[in-house]
């Protein structure tokens, strides 16, 4: 999708660690969920790379037990737009068509929060999809390198 074609908000507000709130069909879970973007450059990728932020803290480092550096804790201090203590698990990425996002966008069926994640917790976010054993190398290069 060229970028001209992309909402003039949405090209003003995607990029690396902008904080998106929606539902995600492929999710377990019916409810909205916020997302991280964790792609180097989403709008000349077209393809978003999304961390699913979730509260479910312990079920998540119980699931990832073996692989505690592929998960990044978040804290509302951290980002006061998470009211509890949250955590992306940079194993399971989702995958959304920037084509996609913008008419999703447009509907207003995404809401968009005005802070980004703080540069600390890109950079782990990074590393911890690159230390991913899961995440496929094709998807590792659309992250840029801690």
């Amino acid at each position: 999708m060229p970028a001209q074609r992309i909402d003039s908000k949405l090209r003003l507000t995607l990029r690396e660690g902008s904080v998106y709130y929606f539902t995600e069909r492929s999710l377990r879970s019916a409810e909205s969920h916020y997302f991280v973007v964790v792609n180097s450059n989403p709008i000349a990728q077209e393809l978003l790379l999304l961390g699913v932020v979730t509260s479910k803290v312990t079920e998540v480092k119980q699931r990832r037990r073996n692989l505690p550096e592929t998960v990044v804790q978040i804290s509302p201090r951290d980002l006061d737009v998470f009211k509890k203590l949250s955590i992306v698990d940079c194993n399971d990425l989702k995958q959304v068509r920037l084509a996609e996002f913008n008419a999703r966008f447009v509907r207003n069926d995404i809401r968009y929060f005005n802070k980004d994640l703080p540069a600390p917790l890109r950079n782990a976010l990074r590393r911890a999809i690159h230390a991913s054993p899961l995440v496929p190398d094709e998807i590792k290069t659309l992250v840029a390198e801690s």
